[in-house]
């Protein structure tokens, strides 16, 4: 039997993605490894969002060419390849076989045929997935594409409009992954909120969040990449009424001058933003909110820096991510003249990460003394003997880590009721109590 190892890059959309190929290769036949040292096929499926990533991916390539067992073959796929494809033989002659974000079929049947198995054309690609993170969560795709066109953003260049799954497919694939013991669906997109409007006219996020809340079963829903100007009053307050939908919310806000938001071609303003914040502390005063935001984009002056700076400390998110703006040939902010100094760059990034510490460290402080939720995820690699996971209002690989003091975690999963011992940011440490 084939042996197949995967390298997976980039954001949890490539994750899914390669979930799919794997899960279409394991039901045809094939073996799926861990280690690239002892596979037949290596499938590395890249991201090409940003230069660092796209770099990342090049790294991956050139060093699986010379780690691969002799006669292995390497495939390589994903948006990077896509992005890149009409350069991508000529330059990577070390790779067997390549195809783009949408095509990732065509490499599983590439492996299929290499290895002489006969491909079974009644079987419908994405109907079988192999979870490759921990088995009590997975993220659910609902729609692929973006439809914003913002000045600084090549996504919409690598995987085209929006284009949404149709509601029965979504709500299939959530009862199935519920019956297989998932414990958290979370529904992923470039852009949540606008889930549907290609489809059905409108968006219906509300509506889909809702009948998958109505799913049999024990489990909890987190949404992902709600971007503001699809967010309404109505939308938070029935948001805050669906019982299985856990209350944190991930609103990409990328920066609050006016200015930068024109220039970024973001479809919210500074009001609209400051209004879905507050009406989510008013409605739903435990939720707690990620954003994220460019710093340093052209012609971001000191001005506009000290309103990211305020706005951080009046509306106070609980998790931010803070990145550089990075110039992406094919972008029209590639070709903007008043670029922002490196330096100055650096030096902003660390002065917002010192407020939003601050910000964290203080609502994890509220925590204290409160049952919260927890899942166990193994023994922790950097504590000697001590169970690591995370909180519920942390997101996967993103918000920190939980570890749990007593040791009882290594039960299994969970979730645990906790009480927080201590903050050591971005991390907690409890201990269970239930």
């Amino acid at each position: 039997m084939s042996r197949v190892a995967f390298i997976g890059l980039g954001c949890s959309k490539n994750t899914t993605d390669l979930e799919y190929l794997m899960g279409y290769l394991r039901d045809s036949g094939l073996d799926i490894v861990n280690d690239i040292t002892s596979s037949d096929y290596i499938v590395i499926n890249t991201c090409g969002f940003i230069e660092p990533a796209v770099m990342e991916a090049i790294e991956n390539i050139v060093q699986t060419g010379e780690k691969k067992p002799e006669g292995a073959k390497i495939i390589a796929a994903g948006c990077m390849v896509e992005r890149f494809k009409d350069e991508f033989e000529e330059e990577f002659p070390e790779v067997d076989f390549y195809t783009g974000v949408h095509t990732l079929k065509e490499a599983g049947d590439f492996i299929l045929k290499d290895s002489g198995l006969t491909i079974d054309e009644s079987r419908v690609y994405g109907s079988a997935r192999l979870i490759a993170n921990h088995p009590y969560y997975a993220y659910i795709k609902i729609a692929d594409g973006c439809n914003n066109r913002c000045s600084y953003c090549i996504i919409p260049s690598i995987r085209g409009e929006l284009k949404s799954r149709p509601e029965e497919s979504i709500i299939r694939e959530a009862e199935e992954l519920i019956r297989s013991g998932v414990k958290e669906i979370i529904l992923i997109s470039q852009d949540s909120t606008k889930y549907g409007i290609d489809l059905y006219g409108e968006g219906r996020l509300v509506q889909l969040v809702e009948k998958i809340n109505d799913l049999a079963g024990d489990f909890f829903i987190r949404l992902l990449y709600l971007n503001p100007d699809g967010i309404n009053e109505d939308d938070i307050r029935r948001f805050s009424e669906i019982e299985k939908l856990v209350k944190y919310f991930e609103i990409p806000v990328q920066h609050i001058s006016d200015k930068i938001l024109s220039k970024m071609h973001r479809k919210s303003d500074s009001r609209k933003i400051k209004n879905v914040f507050s009406n989510i502390r008013k409605v739903m005063p435990e939720a707690f909110i990620r954003t994220t935001f460019i710093v340093g984009f052209p012609g971001e002056d000191e001005n506009d820096f000290e309103e990211l700076k305020g706005f951080l400390r009046d509306f106070a998110p609980e998790y931010a991510g803070f990145f550089r703006f990075q110039p992406e040939e094919g972008t029209k902010a590639f070709d903007m003249s008043d670029y922002v100094d490196n330096e100055k760059i650096e030096s902003r990034i660390l002065e917002l990460e010192s407020i939003q510490e601050q910000n964290t460290v203080e609502r994890l402080k509220k925590m204290q003394n409160k049952e919260i939720l927890a899942f166990a995820e193994g023994f922790s690699e950097d504590i000697e003997f001590i169970p690591e996971g995370r909180a519920i209002f942390q997101t996967p690989d993103i918000d920190g880590k939980t570890f749990f003091i007593d040791g009882r975690a290594d039960r299994g999963y969970g979730p645990y009721k906790c009480s927080i011992e201590k903050i050591v940011y971005p991390d907690i440490y409890c201990k269970i109590v239930s």
